[in-house]
This record gives structure tokens, sequence and C-alpha cells, in this order.
């Protein structure tokens, strides 16, 4: 007579967590980036089950023009080049793809920096990280505002720590120039928010110096209300075959975020 195997429950979650991710990838893979009738809700998106929890307790459940564009593409590791203003629901267009990217790699701590976001202001900072810790609380990153406003040394004892950084220019260049174990080598993804406003305010040099320390092979969607010249030089030197976006709002009944 066969003797019965006990399978420990451990091994079961193991198996059943790897089955859905492999599910999710395909999902992911057949995705139609610019579908005949746009998506217009989030539960239409093949997104992990802890990024659909967060959306629904966040109260996010439409889809506006510009997340209806970005995300598809973005799940699918394309670089973006996305014209959006503020209050066109930009920062879920690129908070989905981060939290869903580095989750379908089974990021760890271990792994150290998958994204980095770049701010202009640190009040802009402060509402992403904001909204990534809502949309992002059934994840298990770990996420950090670099922003100033604290000694130097307070910020460099938790950066090696960190999956997911929300960050303005000019600290995260200091960081990356004084900060020896501050180590990036393994970032999987750049944002560049509201790009336009960083080059008015003065951040072209700085910005250009951090993207000279990044991993070349990575993923960067920029969004910036305006295509300004110092935009698309930033563009060319930070993109590689970008999918050109561009989000009028229409959508009064979206969730804008």
């Amino acid at each position: 007579m066969s003797k019965a195997v006990r399978v420990h429950p451990r091994s079961l979650k193991r198996k059943r967590d790897e089955d859905q991710l492999e599910e999710l990838s395909q999902r992911v893979a057949s995705l139609e980036s610019r579908p005949s009738t746009p998506y217009s809700l989030f539960t239409e998106l093949p997104l992990s089950q802890a990024t659909q929890v967060g959306l629904t307790k966040s109260h996010f459940k439409t889809l506006t023009a510009i997340q209806a564009q970005a995300i598809p593409a973005a799940l699918q590791s394309k670089d973006i080049l996305g014209a959006a203003k503020t209050g066109s629901g930009k920062t879920l267009a690129f908070l989905i793809p981060v939290l869903e990217n580095l989750h379908r790699k089974q990021w760890t701590e271990h792994d150290g920096l998958g994204a980095l976001i770049l701010s202009p202001t640190r009040e802009l900072a402060i509402q992403i990280f904001e909204v990534l810790r809502k949309v992002g609380r059934n994840h298990t990153f770990s996420a950090g505002l670099v922003i100033g406003g604290k000694p130097l040394q307070e910020e460099r004892e938790r950066l090696s720590r960190m999956n997911i950084l929300v960050a303005t220019p000019g600290r995260m260049l200091q960081h990356m120039d004084q900060t020896a174990e501050f180590e990036i080598a393994n970032l999987q993804m750049l944002v560049l928010d509201e790009a336009d406003r960083i080059m008015d305010m003065g951040f072209q040099g700085t910005v250009d110096a951090i993207i000279e320390h990044l991993p070349k092979e990575r993923q960067t969607l920029l969004f910036s209300a305006t295509q300004t010249k110092k935009v698309s030089d930033l563009a060319r030197l930070s993109l590689r075959e970008p999918e050109f976006l561009s989000a009028h709002e229409d959508a009064h009944s979206a969730t804008k975020s």
C-alpha cells in the first residue's frame, strides 16, 4: 500500500503564490496597451490582489485618461513620455506600475532599491508618498522619503533598507555623492514627475548627474504638463523608445490621484 505524503502548508502556499504570479505575468504579457475600447475600471487591469485591495480601500475605482493610457504600457515595462497636468491622476499612473513590476519580480528587502521617484518639491513628494502608503499598504516593500529637512545621517541610516524612494533631486544627488553604502545597481524603475517643473526650478544639471549614476538597463516613466526643449532634452537622455501619451481629461467621474 502506498504511503500518503503529507504536504506542509507552507509548501502549498508557496506553490499557490507561484501559480498566481505566473497567471498574473501571462495576463500582463497579453495586455493590449492601446485597446480599441479604453480600460475604465482598475478591476479590468491585471493587477495583484495586494494592489487591488489597496485601491479599493482607498476608494479608487475609475481610471482617468492618463491612467488608462499609461498603466497598461508601463505594466509591460515600456518607457513612457506622458503629457499630464497636476490633477489628471498621474500619480497612480506611475505608482501602480512601480508596485506591480516589483511585485512580479518578487522584489525583497535583500534586493535593495528597486524604484526611484523624483519630484520637484518636498510638498509634492509628500503627497506622492501618502498615496503610495495607501495603495501599497498590502505589499511588503519598504518605502521612504528623501526630501531634506532632516539631518543627512538620519536619512542615510534608512537608505540601504529601502525598496522604493520618493525624493527631491538635490537631496537625492547629495546621498549618491556622500552616502557610501547607498546601493543603486539593482534599480529597475525611474520616475520623473512634473519634469517641466524640475527643469524650471534649475535642477537640470542635478537630474542629469543622477541619471549618470543609474544603471542603463531600467524602465523610465517621465510625466510633464508641458513639453519644453529642456524636457525634450531630458527625455532623450533618460528614455529608450518611449510610448508618447497625452491625456485630455474628460472623465469627470474618474477618481484622481
